[in-house]
């Protein structure tokens, strides 16, 4: 088994989101685009999730 990834930051890259949540970068967008998934913020073209939103997220139970 691998060694779970380490995220220094707080603030994710959809990448980074994805697979903290070990999801693909495609079922995040589709999320992204319903309204569905956890929360996140856009400043632009720039999006970026938060790790206590992707927690919250899982935690309800919505994945």
């Amino acid at each position: 088994m691998t060694e779970p990834t380490t995220f220094s930051s707080p603030w994710l890259t959809p990448a980074d989101a994805a697979a903290y949540l070990r999801v693909s970068n495609g079922t995040l967008a589709n999320w992204r685009s319903r309204g569905e998934g956890p929360r996140y913020r856009a400043v632009g073209r720039v999006v970026r999730y938060h790790r206590d939103d992707l927690d919250a997220f899982m935690v309800e139970g919505a994945a």
